[in-house]
């Protein structure tokens, strides 16, 4: 359970390193969470190994976009008087 917990809070838009984040996020995070268990589930012919692999894809694709995000923003940052 840990799992799908830290997975819909990254995808909810909380920061891996913490201080960031919001409760609405974190909602709207485990909604899409459970939208794709389900979808998952009701696909018959994926086994439940990928089930795991496809919410670490998640989890990896949130920090991804939270460092990019991050690079952006100090980008910008960075070029503005």
């Amino acid at each position: 359970y840990e799992l799908f917990a830290i997975a819909a809070a990254v995808l909810g838009g909380c920061s891996l390193r913490g201080g960031e984040g919001s409760v609405i996020g974190v909602i709207i995070g485990a909604a899409l969470m459970q939208v794709l268990q389900n979808a998952i589930t009701l696909i018959d012919w994926i086994p439940d190994n990928i089930q795991y692999a496809v919410i670490g894809a998640v989890i990896i694709a949130g920090a991804v976009s939270d460092e990019g995000f991050r690079r952006f923003v100090l980008r910008r940052r960075a070029g503005s008087p």
